[in-house]
């Protein structure tokens, strides 16, 4: 069996402190350097508050989303009549009646796009293309 006997040991406050001191001696040391190296960046000031959003520009914005959709919607139900070649009755009438709704869909699409083009939106998304040149 092995035995360990300690002796009394010298007061290891002391050197504790001394090296807490000399960490943050060291720390600062690095604190400063760096401080040096990238300087504080300048405060900016801050940015106006933005303007407020028009209820017209978010109704015809709602509407084009609205008209949209419904132009998608028609035109896959009308592609989805294109592979139906069967002799039930009611093909063409179903067909015709995609069509019409795929022409109601792009007349009431137009509709909207015009009346979002005229909204407060609609120029704020002309002065952007004209800011920036098209690829």
């Amino acid at each position: 069996m092995l035995s360990l006997v300690l002796a009394p040991a010298a007061s290891t406050k002391g050197a504790a402190v001394d090296q807490a001191v000399a960490k943050m001696a060291a720390l600062q040391a690095t604190l400063a350097r760096l401080s040096a190296k990238y300087p504080p960046r300048p405060i900016v000031a801050p940015r106006p508050a933005p303007a407020p959003v028009s209820s017209v520009s978010v109704a015809a914005t709602a509407a084009l989303a609205r008209a949209h959709s419904a132009l998608f919607d028609a035109r896959a139900a009308k592609y989805a009549l294109r592979d139906e070649y069967g002799t039930q009755p009611g093909r063409f009438a179903r067909l015709r009646a995609a069509i019409i709704r795929y022409q109601q869909a792009r007349a009431a699409y137009a509709v909207a796009a015009a009346a979002y083009h005229a909204s407060p939106a609609g120029a704020a998304l002309q002065a952007a293309r004209a800011k920036y040149a098209r690829f």
